[in-house]
């Protein structure tokens, strides 16, 4: 409607314009050229909306009447169509009816169809003169395809009526302006609502909307009678119970997948975890799941068998002990007696006034002192360094002095305790492979020092012949990965691997040993041993 009434008021556009509608029809006396420009104009409002049908205008001042249609004009003296307003209203929406020729020449192809027209006084602005009339035939194809997606056709009836009831659209085939339900609508206050009625015809409700717009107050009518508001109750309801037993359906289903899907994996779990606790900890567990089940019987299926390793890793350790000790035991054949033949030869050496053997006696009494008390597990750096000390003076005599060590400690490292004999495997390497091809003077120097008030730094370097870098770096590959299968075996330095486990057993594993080339040669080796005051004293390993 809008558009429509848009498509009328184009007689008033560009006024100022010679050319132009509003200009001719002010004009006494129409001349060819004018007649022209009323045609362009004509069709140029007839294109502007494709439902017009047709333009009728009258002018009064030349007493002309124009009709064009089908996009050919035709004109005729004196007023030949006089449309119908009600007082004070300058636009008149006249309801469907018929399209006809306004008393207008027709036109030999012309077709009659239903239209609506939209009847509008042409005013001498700013005044309220009339200079004439204009009347425009709407098509209802456009109304038509609105309404008709506005109702179910066969069980629903929509009506679009005028102010006066007159009928613009119905969905009966022949509509009649005589309905006795259409006056209560009418005179509603309400701008839309429902109201029931009751006849021998119709029993139902009357939904209406009334609608503003530039040409008229129209009203929308839809009545739906109670079957097939019961019908559509009835089809709801036979949905919902289709719904619900479906969701039953699947229920059952559900619930017979999950048997059968979730409580067997779980049943063959519950059968696993039996046999662990029959002690058959190397028991497989076959699963080829990829859903949550799956996932938990693989993650668990890797933790059991993590835990029998660690519980083979403690056996293999505590056999280990067993072993250290019956060795140690089988070394300790009368300690007393050795140690009082070492003293009684150190006393012969220095009745012959040999002190230098004397000196080396007592040297190698205080390392088997230290070495057989299998009591102590842990002792202070110092005495370590002591052991080490004694160790050393008693190589630089087998070298025939071609020896020299130097050993420097922090006095608060010499005081944190560490396991026995982490010093001594280190520097034996250095003999074992380094100074045995050497005809130069050996050197080793060992260093201990606290880098970080909770971390131990100890480090052993020779000049001897050293790694190449293949060796350093699979060496220090087997070192970083002590636990991996093959490491510390196939190689002559046993001794590494076993000082770092005994640390990583007392104190944690993030205990490590680096290997750096020494220049011009030799090898340096650095334990990093991270140390928290109450923490070893503690350790559970320790009774071990």
């Amino acid at each position: 409607m809008n558009r429509i009434n848009q498509a009328s008021l184009l007689i008033y556009q560009d006024s100022r314009n010679e050319r132009s509608l509003y200009r001719i029809i002010e004009k006494n006396e129409i001349q060819f050229a004018d007649q022209q420009d009323l045609y362009v104009n004509f069709q140029y409002m007839v294109n502007s909306l494709a439902e017009i049908k047709q333009v009728f205008m009258y002018m009064d001042n030349p007493k002309l009447s124009y009709r064009f249609a089908y996009n050919l004009p035709r004109y005729t003296s004196g007023q030949s169509f006089k449309p119908v307003f009600e007082d004070g209203h300058d636009i008149q929406i006249e309801s469907t009816h018929m399209s006809h020729n306004y008393g207008v020449a027709k036109f030999p192809f012309e077709m009659a169809e239903d239209v609506i027209t939209i009847h509008r006084k042409i005013l001498n602005q700013p005044t309220d003169n009339i200079l004439g009339t204009l009347s425009i035939d709407i098509k209802l194809n456009m109304i038509h395809e609105i309404s008709d997606m506005l109702y179910t056709p066969g069980e629903e009836e929509l009506y679009l009526l005028n102010t006066d009831g007159s009928i613009i659209y119905s969905s009966e085939d022949a509509p009649t302006s005589e309905y006795p339900w259409l006056s209560p609508i009418l005179n509603e206050d309400r701008q839309s609502g429902h109201l029931e009625y009751k006849s021998e015809g119709f029993a139902g409700i009357h939904l209406y909307q009334k609608i503003k717009t530039p040409l008229a107050d129209l009203t929308l009518i839809k009545r739906v009678p109670y079957e097939y508001l019961t019908k559509n109750a009835k089809q709801l309801t036979m949905i919902n119970s289709l719904i619900v037993l479906s969701f039953l359906i699947v229920a059952a289903i559900g619930t017979i997948y999950v048997s059968f899907h979730f409580t067997s994996p779980v049943k063959q779990l519950i059968r696993y975890i039996n046999k662990i606790e029959s002690g058959q900890m190397d028991a497989d567990l076959d699963t080829t799941r990829t859903d949550e089940i799956g996932i938990l019987s693989r993650r668990f299926h890797q933790l059991m068998q993590r835990l029998n390793q660690l519980i083979n890793k403690e056996y293999r350790l505590e056999l280990a002990n067993k072993t250290n000790q019956l060795k140690a035991l089988q070394a300790q054949v009368h300690p007393h007696f050795m140690n009082n033949a070492l003293q009684s030869i150190g006393t012969l050496a220095l009745q012959n006034n040999q002190k230098k053997i004397y000196s080396l006696i007592a040297a190698l009494g205080k390392m088997m002192r230290y070495q057989m008390n299998t009591n102590e597990v842990l002792v202070p750096l110092s005495r370590e360094i002591d052991y080490v000390n004694a160790y050393l003076g008693l190589q630089a005599q087998r070298f025939d002095e071609k020896l020299t060590f130097f050993i420097e400690a922090e006095d608060e490292a010499k005081e944190i305790e560490v396991p026995k004999m982490i010093l001594q495997p280190l520097v034996e390497n250095c003999f074992k492979h380094g100074f045995i091809k050497q005809n130069n003077v050996g050197e080793v120097n060992i260093t201990a020092q606290l880098i970080k008030p909770d971390l131990l730094s100890i480090s052993v370097e020779d000049n001897g012949s050293g790694l190449d870098d293949k060796q350093l770096e699979a060496l220090q590959f087997q070192l970083d990965h002590l636990y991996s299968e093959g490491a510390g075996s196939g190689e002559n330095r046993i001794g590494l691997f076993n000082v770092l486990s005994r640390l990583q057993l007392y104190f944690n594993q993030h205990t490590s040993i680096t290997l750096t080339a020494r220049q011009p040669q030799g090898l340096k080796v650095t334990l990093l041993i991270p140390v928290a005051k109450g923490d070893i004293s503690q350790h559970e390993s320790i009774d071990r």
